[in-house]
C-alpha cells in the first residue's frame, strides 16, 4: 500500500513539474518586439493573469499565479505601463510587473531621413494623445541648425513631453553615439556630412566603408562627386512647402542644373551641411572609409552594387546592368 502510495505521488509530482516547466516557458521562441500591458488600481493576480492570458504573453493562468506565490511578489506587483513580451518566460514576466512605468510615445526613426520627415514621424506618433504639447511646426523651428544631427533610433516619450525636449533627447543621442565612435569634435562635421551621403548611397551598411573610400578618393582628387541625392535635397528643399511631401524626388536632367551649394554636380566637395540624419554605421563608415581601387559604382536593378577602377568600366556595368548608354 505504501510502495503505491509513493508511486503514485511521485507520478503526480512528474506530472506536476512536467506540466508546469512547459507552462512556464515563453509563449514563443521567436524574438518579437514588445507590446504594451498595463495594469489598472486594484486589480488581482487572478484579474492580471487573465489579461496576460488574452494578450497571449503567457501559456497558462495557474502556471503564472503559481509563479506570483512562489516568489513571493504578490504584493509587490505594480498598476501602470509594462513592455512585455510573449518571447519572456513566466518568471521574467511576473518579476518585470515590479517595475511600472508611466505610459510612453513609443517611436522609431529611421536612418537618413531629413528633419521634416522625422516631424512629419513623430507628429503622427504624438497625434492621438489628449493634451500633448509636442508640435512639428516648433520641431522644424528648433531644428533649423540640426539636420544630420537627430539621431534615428527607437525612443520611448513621455506622452507630455515638449518639443523642445525631443529635440534635445534626439540631439543627446547622437552625441552619445558620436563619443561612442570616438569621432572628435575637429573631424564631426565633416563626418557627419559624409554620413549623411551614405545613408542615402548605400543600399545597406556593408557597402558604406568602400563608397566612403570612392567619395574620399574624389574629394582628394578634385573631381566633382556627381550624387543625386544632393540634388534631391536643393530640389525639394526649394519645391516642398508641407511636411507631407516628396523629399527624394527623383532627379531629372534639368534638376543636375539647379543653382545650390547643395549641388554636387555643379560644385566641388561635399555639401556645405549634411543632407539627412545618419546611423552609427554611416558615421563609423565615414570616420573611417576603406581604402579602395575603385572611382565608381551604381546598383544594378535588384540592388546590388557594382563597383569600377576605370571610366569604361563603368559605362560597361551602367549599359549591362541599367541598360543605359549603350552604344
Amino acid at each position: 500500500m505504501i510502495k503505491r502510495l509513493f508511486f503514485a505521488f511521485s507520478f503526480l509530482a512528474v506530472a506536476f513539474f512536467s506540466w508546469y516547466f512547459i507552462s512556464t516557458r515563453p509563449v514563443t521562441s521567436k524574438q518579437t518586439s514588445p507590446v504594451e500591458f498595463e495594469i489598472q488600481s486594484g486589480w488581482g493576480v487572478d484579474r492580471i493573469s487573465q489579461e496576460l492570458s488574452q494578450a497571449k504573453l503567457i501559456r497558462s493562468r495557474s502556471a503564472f499565479k503559481i509563479t506570483v506565490v512562489t516568489l513571493g511578489i504578490s504584493s509587490r506587483i505594480q498598476a501602470g505601463f509594462f513592455r512585455l513580451s510573449p518571447s519572456m518566460g513566466i518568471t521574467e514576466i511576473a518579476e518585470a510587473l515590479t517595475h511600472a512605468t508611466v505610459k510612453q510615445v513609443r517611436v522609431t526613426i529611421p536612418e537618413g531621413l531629413r528633419r521634416q520627415e522625422i516631424a512629419l514621424i513623430l507628429d503622427k506618433a504624438f497625434q492621438n494623445i489628449e493634451g500633448k504639447t509636442f508640435s512639428a511646426s516648433e520641431f522644424i523651428t528648433l531644428t533649423a541648425d540640426k539636420e544630420g544631427m537627430l539621431f534615428p533610433d527607437t525612443y520611448d516619450f513621455d506622452p507630455k513631453s515638449g518639443t523642445a525636449t525631443v529635440v534635445d533627447r534626439l540631439n543627446s543621442r547622437f552625441h552619445e553615439v558620436v563619443g561612442d565612435l570616438k569621432i572628435s569634435s575637429k573631424e564631426l562635421e565633416r563626418v557627419d556630412i559624409l554620413a549623411s551621403l551614405l545613408e542615402r548611397e548605400a543600399a545597406n551598411s556593408a557597402e558604406m566603408p568602400e563608397i566612403a573610400g570612392v567619395i574620399e578618393k574624389r574629394l582628394k582628387s578634385n573631381w566633382p562627386l556627381q550624387i543625386d541625392a544632393t540634388v534631391q535635397y536643393a530640389v525639394a528643399g526649394s519645391r516642398c512647402r508641407k511636411l507631407d511631401c516628396d523629399w527624394w524626388p527623383q532627379a531629372t536632367k534639368a534638376d543636375l542644373q539647379v543653382v545650390s551649394p547643395y549641388n554636387t554636380y555643379l560644385n566641388q566637395g561635399l555639401p556645405p551641411k549634411p543632407i539627412s540624419n545618419p546611423g552609427r554605421a554611416a558615421l563609423a563608415a565615414a570616420a573611417s572609409p576603406k581604402n579602395t581601387t575603385a572611382w565608381f559604382y551604381i546598383h544594378d536593378q535588384q540592388g546590388q552594387i557594382h563597383f569600377s577602377d576605370t571610366l569604361e568600366q563603368h559605362n560597361q556595368y551602367v549599359c549591362a546592368f541599367l541598360k543605359q548608354n549603350c552604344q
